[in-house]
């Protein structure tokens, strides 16, 4: 469950995925599996620093729960979304495909 405590706007929800690598962890989260840094620092080949960050503004927005399991934090997609936002978010997993989504640019905005 997500921590947070405040409603997510949506223009907020389209400016944090907007970012190639916000929109790439968001896909390989959605389908509830939890994933720890490590694991997507794998997936995503960039470093460790660099998802940390991406994966703080998924957080710090409510897209994202996290889970200490140890020295270990594991992500997950919020169970408790509004429901407007889930179902965005329900629809935008569906569009999009891993080649849709150009790891090389930043996103453009």
């Amino acid at each position: 469950m997500s921590d947070n405590n405040f409603t997510i706007r949506p223009i907020e929800l389209f400016k944090v995925l907007s970012d190639p690598t916000r929109l790439k962890i968001f896909q390989i989260l959605f389908n509830k599996e939890s994933r720890c840094v490590g694991e997507l620092v794998e997936i995503l080949d960039q470093p460790q620093p660099t998802i940390s960050r991406h994966l703080n503004h998924l957080k710090k927005l409510g897209i994202l729960s996290c889970v200490r399991d140890g020295t270990w934090m594991w992500y997950e997609v919020a169970d408790d979304l509004p429901e407007w936002c889930q179902e965005i978010l329900d629809i935008t997993y569906k569009q999009i495909s891993s080649k849709d989504i150009d790891m090389s640019k930043p996103a453009e905005i």
